[in-house]
């Protein structure tokens, strides 16, 4: 019998910081075993030239039966359960690579202005709220690197005929990397007066809590289909 397998990707560290919830949370969820269908990761490089073409070569590879990505949202205080990928491209920040379009140039030329996530973002997002976890439903991935993982991982899974769950899941800050915002600030002090640096944050337990969550209920789903 083939074993169904799960994809989920993390991005790796950027913006200068020496981690990210994303890639930690990988190792975490990796082999694990839900309602049959077996989990595998793997850390996406912070690269606008990689990433189209590493996601679709892993959905490419893997014919996931469900495909999750995961992301850093700076500042925000849930989990996030993205609904739609929006065909553009300003960067507020540089990928690891020194790439920072400002110009919303599209990630596919050609492509669709946006596709929209395939799995129950309202259901998720309760789901996980149910066991006391902040999430919600987000409509909006940004115009990033998560963005252009989402955006590209629609249209691959599209494109191998794959029919199951494909989402972005939003992550906040760890409570150690605002620590370290809060002790590592400029070394002049910030020099705008109101430069946010106390940021929301959760705990990887209960962020690791929260992606459980998801990638149970989306399993389970997955199973249930004929």
């Amino acid at each position: 019998m083939t074993t169904r397998i799960a994809l989920v990707t993390g991005s790796a560290p950027f913006a200068g910081l020496p981690d990210n919830p994303a890639a930690l949370l990988l190792p975490k969820v990796e082999g694990q075993v839900l309602h049959g269908i077996t989990i595998r990761t793997v850390e996406t490089p912070v690269s606008l030239a990689a990433v189209p073409s590493t996601i679709a070569g892993l959905i490419r590879d893997h014919r996931p039966a469900f495909f999750v990505a995961l992301g850093l949202a700076p500042g925000d205080p849930t989990l996030r359960c993205e609904t739609t990928a929006i065909n553009r491209l300003d960067f507020g920040v540089a990928d690891n690579f020194g790439q920072r379009p400002t110009d919303g140039g599209p990630i596919e030329p050609g492509g669709p202005d946006g596709r929209l996530a395939t799995w129950d973002a309202k259901a998720l997002a309760a789901a996980i709220r149910g066991h006391g976890i902040p999430a919600r439903v987000s409509h909006h991935a940004g115009t990033h690197l998560c963005n252009a993982t989402l955006y590209s991982a629609l249209g691959a899974m599209a494109a191998e005929g794959l029919t199951g769950p494909c989402g972005f899941f939003h992550l906040p800050y760890l409570p150690h990397q605002v620590a370290r915002f809060l002790s590592d600030g400029p070394p002049g002090g910030d020099l705008a007066p109101l430069t946010p640096r106390a940021l929301p944050s959760m705990a990887l337990e209960d962020q690791l809590a929260g992606l459980t969550i998801l990638l149970e209920s989306l399993a389970h789903s997955v199973s249930q289909e004929p």
